[in-house]
């Protein structure tokens, strides 16, 4: 009975990697910019306080592909977002860290696709106040979810290291009745 599954299993993958025109596994890695928007309304306030040219916010990513067939990609990966705001006296930074599991469908339209993912992650909040405290402090984890469009360059050609672009809403539960919305654009590489 083993012998029979392990054949099924084999042809059954060896048909993907003869139907893919992709590699069966792909890797994605980028760099992203975005605007999250805090649940908490003392932390929205906080951040509001700082002047708006003392703020950078800047990630990255990286995602493991499995292209199943042509319009189906599974991916896993690691996401980071951080939010520098600073001012002369002190400074408030926010990491976002997450996790996410998910799928692109391919819909016909050359590299354009669309992806939901299935996120856990935490946000650290790396504080200095204006007496000269000093804080670190993770939220909870959460499990949130993410939708993403995007277009790869490199999904209907023969050329696999072209750019993609895309961006992201991602909705990430923070604890305490709390929930961050990331609005993220990115350019990533392929390979």
């Amino acid at each position: 009975m083993k012998k029979i599954t392990c054949s099924v299993l084999l042809a059954f993958l060896l048909t993907f990697f003869a139907a893919a025109e992709e590699d069966f596994f792909s890797n994605t890695l980028g760099l992203s910019t975005g605007f999250p928007l805090y649940g908490s309304n003392t932390l929205s306030q906080d951040v509001n306080e700082i002047p708006s040219d003392k703020r950078v916010i800047i990630g990255a990513f990286y995602n493991f592909n499995i292209n199943v067939i042509k319009q189906i990609s599974f991916f896993a990966g690691a996401d980071i977002l951080c939010d520098f705001n600073w001012n002369a006296d002190y400074y408030k930074h926010f990491l976002h860290t997450g996790i996410p599991v998910g799928l692109k469908i391919y819909p016909g339209l050359a590299g354009f696709s669309l992806g939901m993912a299935y996120e856990f992650g935490f946000r650290t909040d790396f504080i200095k106040y204006l007496t000269g405290e000093q804080k670190v402090l993770p939220t909870a984890w959460g499990n949130g979810f993410k939708f993403m469009i995007e277009y790869n360059f490199a999904h209907d050609t023969k050329y696999k290291h072209m750019p993609t672009i895309g961006c992201s809403w991602n909705f990430m539960p923070r604890g305490n009745y709390s929930f961050d919305n990331i609005l993220s654009f990115y350019l990533a590489g392929n390979f």
